[in-house]
């Protein structure tokens, strides 16, 4: 709907007060000069209303597929009818919208097009647009802001880190030729249909997708050869600095972003040494979740949706099956937790584990006449890594501020990932 503008309003409180003057002062010439007041802003707002833009949109993202904190090209392309105007369009990225700018008047067959870049900041299925159309009379005493309503889904993976040679051994020998497949796989190989009712949005091939203007199902097979398993706690429990969800908006944590970021720089080297990785979680996940590029396209789909969620009960403690490489990542499970992920790994499988933040704090033990145990060797500074390393894998605690590379090599004794608080030696007072 059209509106005044403040400058709108106040030449109507000018005409109203230049009315009251002509009487009280009898000054009748004042009379038209309020009338001229009066009259512009109503013939703005009838100017508005009458040229009301009628509009297309197509929208173009480059690339279709996107990481968190990298730039992505938006090509608005608008056609139809539409008097010259500024234009803004939201994004997510604060401050929340591209823009403004000023779009040229659009008339049949000669269609305008607007450019800009825009820096998504969080991984997950974001939307793009919709573009707002502020149109206004010469004078700016009226407008009116048109909602094109045209939005677009973007794909926004968590970022990845490329990681060195660590801890996880390669796949056999006896793969090499599966695991040579698997490292020269490129996305020309995986072969796409037309969607069709039924199929699930997370065969979606994004890139294909927007190359030819329609949804594209990917018809790919499972590759097969070495396995390997990414474990991930997605409980948010299990993060001290984890806050609540509020306003429609999911919970978060650091910490939990540093850990999914992890397990996508960790699926994503896997894939490069020959492995096929699959994704473990306490928590059940989206069975439509979108798939990306690549031969760890259905993980780091996955893990650019994934959310923090409440306990789990009743978790399956049984030893899975198989001996693939497991790396696990966590912040401080509980104890039911804890027990899943060990059972996560199969006898004499190669297991590493990276736990993200500072260890929680255990009471010091009691004497039997009530008072506090002085004897540093007594108390468990980190309970969750001492049973990892029981359990016979190779354990490193890092801060939510180290780069997923040297938490990486952390885990070998090498870098420098954090101070490594299990390790502290802590005296209690009194």
């Amino acid at each position: 709907m059209p509106r005044l503008t403040a400058r709108g309003i106040a030449f109507l409180v000018a005409a109203a007060l230049l009315t009251v003057l002509a009487y009280l002062l009898e000054r009748p010439e004042l009379l038209p000069v309020a009338a001229i007041a009066a009259a512009a802003p109503l013939i703005a707002l009838a100017l508005i209303a009458s040229s009301r833009p009628q509009l297309r949109i197509g929208r173009q993202l480059e690339p279709v597929v996107a990481t968190e904190g990298e730039p992505v090209r938006v090509t608005v392309t608008l056609s139809g009818r539409a008097r010259a105007a500024e234009w803004v369009e939201r994004v997510p990225m604060v401050p929340g919208f591209a823009g403004p700018g000023r779009l040229p008047e659009i008339i049949a067959g000669r269609p305008a097009t607007v450019r800009y870049r825009y820096w998504p900041t969080r991984r997950g299925l974001p939307l793009v647009g919709p573009l707002l159309i502020e149109d206004r009379d010469p004078f700016a005493l009226a407008l009116r802001v048109t909602d094109t309503q045209a939005q677009v889904a973007q794909l926004v993976l968590p970022l990845v880190t490329p990681l060195p040679a660590g801890p996880v051994p390669d796949p056999s020998t006896e793969q090499g030729q599966r695991t040579a497949r698997s490292r020269e796989r490129a996305d020309d190989d995986v072969v796409t249909r037309e969607y069709r009712d039924g199929d699930a949005l997370r065969r979606v091939h994004w890139r294909v997708t927007a190359r030819q203007g329609e949804l594209m199902v990917r018809q790919d097979e499972p590759q097969a050869g070495p396995h390997a398993r990414i474990v991930l706690d997605t409980q948010a429990t299990g993060y001290g600095d984890a806050l609540p969800a509020r306003r429609g908006r999911p919970a978060s944590s650091a910490g939990f972003e540093w850990a999914v970021r992890m397990a996508a720089s960790a699926a994503v080297h896997l894939a490069e040494r020959g492995y096929s990785v699959d994704l473990a979680t306490p928590a059940p996940r989206a069975v439509d979740a979108p798939v990306a590029d690549g031969p760890v396209g259905d993980v780091l789909g996955e893990l650019a949706i994934i959310e923090l969620g409440g306990r789990v009960a009743d978790l399956d403690a049984r030893s899975a099956s198989g001996a693939p490489p497991v790396v696990a990542i966590a912040a401080a499970p509980d104890d039911e937790t804890l027990t899943w992920m060990l059972a996560q790994r199969s006898p004499r499988a190669p297991a590493v584990a990276l736990l993200v933040g500072t260890p929680a704090r255990v009471a010091p033990p009691r004497t039997t006449g009530g008072a506090t145990a002085t004897d540093p060797s007594a108390i468990d500074l980190d309970p969750v890594r001492t049973a990892f390393e029981r359990a016979g894998w190779r354990v490193a605690r890092v801060s939510a501020r180290s780069t997923p590379d040297a938490a990486w090599l952390a885990l070998i004794g090498e870098g420098s990932a954090a101070p490594d608080a299990a390790r502290e030696l802590l005296v209690p007072h009194g």
